[in-house]
């Protein structure tokens, strides 16, 4: 099969830095489906990326004007060129099957497929109707007519990335609805990493409103009373930065918590190697990939019990799901997991079993399934 996958955002180089789940979602499948077929990815061309590069047995187009990434829903001139720029270009490809990864791409692999005739599939991350502003903003306006017009287009097979999902797209997708999760890749994960010192906690997340992070760092500083030694790490970036920084250094605990972004893959994982408890209290997730990396690393989680994380982990398995609103409530279980040794090791044996459930080649197979039956 000749394969087109468009996404936003994608890596460059060995170091492949994820701007998050869709964008690494696209990478793995891209890698394992080139094992046995063509395959062009498509993509926004972000200021030190070529226009045109090969990985991993696949090639990679870089389309639109350089800018630079940023986990909002702005930047709607530059989106605008990058979407007209992208169906040109898609047009001008050979391709038997074209694959969109979010609500631009959607709306830009249904152009292409309907100038060149050929399967389009949505895969879908999360489905946001009638929430969008609530979730972004102002910006969320586009989001949500740009949502509604690809549902109403239709598409030769929907990927929902959950249940949860899946269940959100039933009154919309007419063919085919698979669930079909992320995953990790084992091999990624096989390195040792020395422990850090000092009882840590880590987060990797966008930071954006409706990821919660306050709750997070409301927890923390209540933690830290009773583990002065205690320490927080907080990998990702966005508009909240600056907020969540001032709200460190109001409760007095700047010096005990880490900002970091634009790592690399082998830095990721050697961060989640050396933590010790993970934790994602987020109000509205797609998924929360970066919980399975961890818990991939053997890191028990503190997460929200929001309805994806008990989907995701299989209703708490390997960490604790608690009250998202509740920062007193993540403060206990970090407590627990750090201070009770027997069970830390229970957790952390339960999330690598979890993690065992979702792998990207499985995954890749399973996509390339969906392909091959709407090509068929």
């Amino acid at each position: 099969m000749k394969i087109l996958l468009i996404t936003e955002f994608f890596p460059t180089g060995k170091n492949l830095k994820f701007s998050g789940g869709v964008e690494a979602r696209t990478f793995f499948i891209a890698k394992y489906l080139a094992e046995k077929h063509e395959v062009a990815v498509l993509a926004a061309r972000l200021n030190g990326t070529p226009a045109k590069e090969k990985m991993f047995g696949f090639t990679i187009f870089r389309i639109g004007p350089k800018r630079d990434y940023t986990a909002t829903v702005g930047n709607i001139l530059m989106r605008i060129k990058f979407i007209k720029n992208a169906i040109d270009f898609g047009k001008s490809l050979d391709a038997d099957i074209i694959d969109g990864g979010n609500y631009i791409c959607h709306f830009i692999a249904k152009q292409i497929s309907i100038y060149k005739k050929i399967p389009a599939v949505a895969w879908y991350p999360d489905i946001w109707l009638n929430a969008w502003i609530k979730n972004t903003g102002f910006y969320g306006l586009i989001g949500e007519f740009l949502e509604r017009l690809n549902l109403s287009q239709g598409f030769d097979a929907y990927i929902a990335i959950s249940k949860e999902t899946a269940n959100k797209l039933k009154k919309y997708a007419n063919n085919g609805l698979q669930v079909i999760p992320c995953g990790i890749d084992q091999k990624e994960f096989a390195l040792t990493s020395k422990k850090f010192n000092n009882p840590t906690i880590i987060c990797v997340s966008r930071l954006i409103k409706y990821k919660n992070l306050k709750t997070l760092i409301f927890a923390f500083a209540h933690l830290n009373t009773m583990l002065p030694t205690s320490r927080l790490i907080i990998i990702g970036s966005g508009p909240e930065e600056k907020s969540l920084k001032n709200l460190a250094k109001s409760l007095n605990i700047s010096s005990k918590v880490k900002f970091l972004s634009n790592l690399t893959r082998s830095q990721l994982i050697s961060l989640y190697k050396s933590s010790h408890v993970f934790c994602l209290p987020s109000l509205v997730e797609g998924f929360g990939i970066a919980t399975i990396e961890a818990a991939a690393a053997g890191l028990p989680y503190v997460n929200s019990d929001i309805p994806i994380q008990k989907e995701v982990t299989r209703n708490g398995q390997g960490g604790f799901l608690v009250d998202p609103k509740k920062p007193l409530a993540f403060s206990q279980k970090f407590y627990k997991l750090l201070t009770k040794p027997h069970l830390y090791q229970e957790k952390s044996t339960q999330a690598k079993h979890l993690s065992a459930n979702y792998q990207w080649q499985v995954i890749a197979q399973k996509t390339e399934s969906v392909y091959s039956t709407i090509i068929r």
